[in-house]
């Protein structure tokens, strides 16, 4: 079977996309980049999508997961669906997960709110002209900072006296208080839906 054939089967991909994701060499077949979207697989083969494992027909499922700080992996249950926004290893929050393909396909095209609770290792200003960065300020070393289509790293290069970053909402999703961290639980249809509305998809 042809490798961007395959990704269309997985749910994952469009087949403009999945050849999109093969030529930025986004996917590796048993370790290796490859670039050929006509490239021959097996079923042994083990293919991969930003170091997560990819397989045909999976069944779409949508994560809420508490990532802890100086975690980078995710419970084995939940390996096969990839992140919306992963966190940098020292931070922790929520992350997203699925296996939609629609659904990462709008965030990325979307401008989509997250939202942290930052400490800093000095006092902050709300006066931070940058754009698609918002400061609430909490305390003089807290505060909650909401950003459109900012990374966490890009955000820390921007503000460099971030101390402590928690993620606590993905628009419309927020971090359930009942969630402790290392723990996850699935997205309710109530959830799902919002998520769907806001990224335009119904």
């Amino acid at each position: 079977m042809m490798l961007f054939k395959f990704l269309q089967k997985t749910g994952y991909f469009s087949r403009r996309s999945a050849i999109r994701a093969i030529k930025y060499g986004l996917i590796k077949v048993n370790g290796k980049i490859i670039r050929e979207p006509w490239f021959d697989i097996n079923e042994e083969d083990k293919i991969t999508f930003k170091g997560f494992e990819i397989k045909m027909n999976m069944p779409v499922d949508y994560i809420i997961y508490y990532k802890p700080s100086n975690k980078v992996y995710f419970p084995k249950e939940i390996k096969h669906l990839i992140p919306l926004e992963n966190l940098p290893k020292s931070d922790e929050g929520l992350i997203i997960l699925t296996n939609d393909s629609e659904i990462h396909r709008a965030y990325y095209k979307g401008f989509i709110k997250n939202k942290y609770l930052v400490e800093f290792s000095v006092p902050i200003s709300e006066n931070v002209n940058v754009q698609n960065i918002k400061i609430s300020q909490i305390s003089r070393n807290k505060a909650i900072i909401t950003t459109i289509r900012i990374k966490v790293n890009q955000l820390k290069k921007i503000i460099p006296t971030i101390k402590k970053l928690k993620r606590i909402e993905t628009e419309p999703i927020v971090l359930p208080v009942d969630l402790k961290p290392g723990r996850y639980r699935k997205m309710t249809d109530e959830e799902i839906i919002a998520l769907k509305r806001i990224l335009g998809i119904i």
